[in-house]
């Protein structure tokens, strides 16, 4: 049975990760009688709200609180989880996806859309089985970033868009070479994430994803939009595939054309999530910090945006500020915080490469240019708008 996994019966099982896989997670346990005794979650914010009607812990707490657990994982960058537990003292972990095979989404009631909810779970189920079998190359999410422009501008975007004084958007041939490149050298990417600036400004964004779609090694294709465009009736329709998300921002007043575009979305069945703007952080200001090397190592280990690895003129990156402050120049050229995936190597080579870039990375020199991006950071006002590009240093 499900619940014969977890070995050491007498100690509390508690969930790592109190988001909706989380939840998935917690109703699963409940059917095969495993109680679960409490969550854990390394963002503070979290830790206010019960889920569940169970109490949520950051990792310190559950420390003081249980001294020793089993721990089921809901993370999908399940490797940063282990690492973290391993570093406290727990060593009895397991994979959620172990118990998360089978779940029906229809039989439970969540806050969200069912389809976002299956999106959700099977990223999971998908990243950790990667984990536990790690011969191939896996990306949990590679975001590609089609266009500088957006139909806003707001002051604190953590993706530097409000630095580009003439944004342009990316030409398709240069993005599909991008694409071509890093899928000839990947074995599976759960997901490309289309990013701008707001995509939907770049006139030729249909090409994109439907070159996403046809790649076989590519599982999802998720475009993040701020609810100010409907796209032309042509161009939706290159989004009606089973393999398509769109994750909607509501920004209130400033997604002029939310109403129009999800009405949309609905009549031609085309799968999509609207979430209110939240978690903005102050992260975006770019000045060179001098801290040293444990310092920055600091700053790289409790950076929640760490994976959410970035690819961008040829070159994948660890994080969007380090893509978009390169494309910027508005640090050196930091040759050791990206690769070079145009680079005259066989497969093989690269593999390792991007293999040792993902799993002993321990710092970016970018780092010291950022105010840093962790969990529980006191969230801001989300976007305000201003009148014209900021200025910052430029490296030539």
């Amino acid at each position: 049975m499900k619940k014969d996994i977890i070995e050491d019966k007498n100690l509390p099982v508690i969930i790592f990760g109190a988001g909706i896989v989380g939840e998935a997670l917690f109703n699963v346990c409940n059917e095969v009688g495993v109680k679960v005794e409490s969550f854990c979650d390394n963002n503070k914010n979290k830790t206010k709200l019960n889920k569940c009607g169970t109490k949520v812990f950051t990792p310190a707490e559950i420390k003081e609180e249980y001294g020793d657990a089993n721990f089921l994982i809901s993370a999908a960058d399940i490797k940063d989880v282990v690492d973290q537990l391993e570093e406290l003292g727990f060593s009895k972990w397991y994979a959620g996806s172990l118990l998360l095979k089978d779940f029906n989404v229809d039989k439970y009631k969540f806050n969200a859309l069912g389809d976002f909810v299956r999106y959700a779970v099977d990223t999971c189920i998908l990243c950790q089985d990667n984990y536990l079998n790690p011969n191939k190359l896996f990306l949990r999410s590679v975001d590609l970033i089609i266009t500088e422009r957006c139909s806003l501008k707001c002051k604190n975007c953590s993706n530097l868009m409000q630095y580009y004084e003439k944004p342009k958007d990316c030409d398709y041939r240069e993005l599909k070479k991008s694409i071509d490149s890093f899928c000839n050298i990947a074995d599976e990417i759960n997901e490309f994430r289309i990013l701008g600036g707001e995509p939907f400004m770049n006139k030729d964004f249909d090409l994109t994803i439907k070159r996403l779609i046809n790649e076989p090694k590519v599982k999802k294709v998720v475009i993040y939009t701020n609810g100010t465009i409907v796209p032309e009736e042509n161009k939706i329709d290159s989004l009606k595939d089973d393999k398509v998300l769109l994750l909607i921002t509501d920004y209130n007043n400033l997604s002029r054309k939310l109403e129009n575009l999800t009405e949309k979305l609905s009549k031609k069945d085309i799968s999509f999530y609207v979430q209110k703007a939240q978690g903005w952080t102050n992260c975006s200001d770019i000045f060179k910090h001098y801290r040293n090397i444990e310092e920055q190592k600091k700053i790289f280990q409790n950076c929640c945006a760490r994976n959410t690895f970035t690819l961008s003129n040829g070159k994948l990156y660890r994080c969007p500020f380090s893509a978009n402050a390169d494309r910027l120049r508005a640090v050196p050229n930091l040759e050791r915080d990206y690769i070079n995936i145009f680079k005259e190597k066989n497969v093989q080579e690269m593999k390792e490469e991007i293999k040792e870039f993902i799993m002993k990375k321990d710092f970016l020199e970018t780092c010291d240019y950022c105010n840093g991006r962790s969990f529980g950071d006191t969230e801001i006002e989300p976007a305000i708008q201003i009148k014209k590009s900021l200025e910052y240093k430029k490296y030539e």
